[in-house]
């Protein structure tokens, strides 16, 4: 198999990689500076879930819109708009009204107007790249995309104390916002043209390996979003050990996807390499020491890179290119409204239950992560067959009601 050298190699993609990155950074800071502004504000970790809960709503509803009104709109046209309206909506959170009811106003417009950097950026990444070199850029993204884990949170968590909590939220604010310029300027988007879906809108869901990996994705993040919150409660009044153990998780990551970088995609991958992330997620929830929890999450990280770029590849290969860009909106969706809704179930078990049974939740969602697509293995691709996106000409296996 190819190397990852070849693939940064490629003309345009570093920048183009690198822009991304840098704009999705809130990713990995929002649903913790949320939790920690709310509950700082209002005192009660269930409120603190209510308001990211309802930011998932606004995330889940945004992400499939945003992948057809990019075709229409252009590229450029709505990442600009988005960017004002989200760095507006987080900074009303940060600085404006402290109600339960306006924080929530706030988190659905905040989620609503999310900027479509995942499905543009994974939309363009097969016309950037040859279809033999398909494994290798979803596998690079997905490791990079970890930095977002390693940063963000010791940013959030050290920021918050020092400066306090709406200055955090400003913080990520700003970082989303001068990301999502350099990536709007940025060769590849200015020259993007994305062809017209003939599908309605969801058409996409019916294609088997498209569901389970959105499904299988949503989960894995709304384990990741209750581990996150777990951790906070689990170590109230210590941030930033908080925001070192998030980094290990993502440590983890980064280790797991340069190593599994040059593994064959096959049916059964995404399953397997999930295993990492339930099995360590289990353990974190064995003990509070914050040493064996560290350890516990370290080996969790090491299935999600992986396993995240078997997701995006299976994705990108099930469909046409005129598809593809709705199909990464509700992997969006399912990313965003996933770390949401864990934190959100999470934030209500710290308050009525305890901070080891909101970690329980998240090892529960790993398992449920493994377990789709373990049994659906006979639907998902073989990608060491063919990789890269359908010609308008492949026939695409749809799911029908009744079908065995």
């Amino acid at each position: 198999m190819a190397s990852l050298s070849e693939v940064v190699r490629v003309d345009g993609l570093v920048r183009l990689m690198g822009s991304q990155l840098i704009a999705r950074m809130p990713q990995g800071m929002l649903s913790i500076a949320l939790l920690m502004h709310v509950e700082h504000v209002l005192g009660r970790y269930t409120d603190a879930g209510l308001t990211v809960a309802a930011f998932s709503i606004g995330a889940a509803v945004s992400g499939p819109l945003m992948g057809r009104w990019m075709i229409v709109l252009g590229a450029r046209r709505l990442l600009g708009a988005t960017l004002l309206l989200n760095a507006a909506a987080m900074t009303a959170i940060a600085f404006g009204p402290h109600r339960l009811w306006a924080f929530m106003l706030l988190a659905i417009v905040l989620g609503f107007c999310t900027p479509p950097i995942l499905p543009i950026t994974r939309s363009l990444y097969p016309v950037l790249v040859p279809p033999r070199l398909s494994a290798q850029v979803y596998s690079l993204d997905s490791i990079t995309q970890e930095l977002i884990w390693v940063v963000g949170p010791v940013l959030v968590t050290a920021v918050a104390p020092l400066a306090g909590t709406s200055i955090a939220l400003a913080l990520v604010a700003a970082l989303g916002f001068v990301g999502g310029v350099l990536l709007l300027t940025a060769p590849a988007i200015r020259l993007a043209t994305f062809p017209v879906s003939g599908k309605r809108l969801g058409g996409v869901l019916l294609k088997w390996p498209v569901l389970i990996a959105i499904v299988s994705c949503a989960l894995q993040n709304a384990s990741y979003g209750a581990v996150e919150a777990a951790a906070v409660a689990m170590f109230d009044g210590q941030q930033f050990t908080v925001g070192i153990i998030i980094a290990v998780f993502a440590i983890g990551s980064i280790v797991g996807g340069i190593v599994m970088a040059r593994v064959a995609m096959r049916p059964w991958s995404m399953a397997t390499r999930q295993s990492a992330l339930a099995i360590g997620t289990l353990a974190a929830a064995l003990s509070p020491n914050p040493w064996w929890v560290g350890a516990a999450l370290f080996v969790a990280g090491l299935g999600t890179a992986p396993s995240l770029a078997v997701m995006y590849n299976v994705v990108s290969s099930s469909l046409r290119s005129g598809d593809a860009t709705e199909a990464f909106g509700w992997m969006s969706s399912g990313l965003l409204a996933g770390i949401a809704m864990g934190s959100a179930g999470s934030g209500v078990l710290v308050d009525h239950v305890g901070a080891q049974s909101a970690m329980l939740f998240g090892a529960g969602l790993a398992v449920l992560a493994v377990l789709l697509p373990a049994f659906g293995t006979s639907k998902l691709p073989d990608l060491t067959v063919r990789s890269g996106p359908l010609l308008d000409t492949s026939a695409v296996p749809v799911i029908h009601i009744g079908e065995r």
